[in-house]
């Protein structure tokens, strides 16, 4: 069961993960942006943008989400070091930077599960590349809806995987990465030694599953089921925790500055 962040202990065992050499991590949705109705209209707030910035001054920022990159990068306002989509199939670079296979895949599943879905109310089909994501928060029958998602993608050849995650169903070909792959990953690309990753649903939870003593897992929302190592109570909170990574960030920075100087 993860423990609540801000406590003394739990602290100092963070403090201890902040450092020039990790990879600060992140999901976008919920995480960095609030959940909001038009998941069009998630934006990171200024500050939040702000802290990151000044973060990425200090230690290597990615971010790994589901959306696309494109939108992601909209959705920021800035681009981080590395921005990672659709679940950690998309990266940057590849004109390769897309598997084309695994889009024509997820045109297909897209164009038969609009078919399928075309008179539920409410349920909303994203197209975002490498996956898809079925949105249900505007159903009045959420449970309906979710239940009549869930017969739609039974249909679909070949057999994808699916994420849950709030009033949504994210689908995407087996074969496709996931967030966990991409952590290591990109902490393989930077040469961090450790990462600190926040998340806050289902499609976090690889990350979260990796168990290793190097990547410091943050659930944004408490949940016992999370295999997180720790929680923060709700979004945010974030921002004040932002902050505080720039503050010892920038604390070690002054101290070797100062050690070199006197050497």
């Amino acid at each position: 069961m993860p423990s609540y962040l801000f406590q003394c202990e739990e602290l100092a065992a963070f403090t201890h993960h902040v450092a020039p050499d990790t990879l600060f991590a992140f999901d976008l949705d919920g995480t960095l942006a609030p959940i909001v109705n038009e998941y069009g209209e998630a934006r990171v707030a200024k500050p939040v943008r702000n802290a990151l910035q000044r973060l990425m001054g200090l230690a290597k920022v990615a971010v790994i989400t589901g959306r696309s990159r494109q939108d992601a990068i909209g959705i920021l306002g800035f681009q981080p070091h590395l921005v990672i989509g659709n679940h950690g199939a998309e990266w940057p670079g590849q004109s390769s930077g897309r598997c084309w296979e695994l889009v024509q895949l997820c045109l297909k599943w897209r164009d038969r599960l609009h078919t399928a879905l075309y008179y539920e109310p409410g349920v909303e089909i994203e197209f975002k590349g490498e996956s898809l994501s079925l949105h249900y928060r505007k159903s009045e029958d959420t449970q309906r809806a979710l239940e009549m998602i869930h017969a739609a993608i039974e249909d679909l050849e070949p057999r994808p995987r699916t994420i849950g995650g709030k009033y949504v169903v994210n689908v995407l070909p087996a074969e496709a990465s996931g967030k966990g792959e991409a952590l290591a990953a990109a902490m393989e690309e930077f040469g961090c030694s450790r990462a600190i990753y926040f998340g806050d649903d289902e499609t976090d939870e690889e990350v979260f599953r990796l168990a290793r003593s190097d990547v410091f897992g943050v659930h944004v929302g408490k949940s016992d089921d999370s295999a997180a190592t720790y929680y923060l109570n709700q979004q945010s909170e974030i921002l004040g925790l932002l902050n505080s990574m720039v503050g010892i960030l920038e604390t070690l920075c002054e101290s070797a500055v100062r050690c070199a100087d006197g050497c």
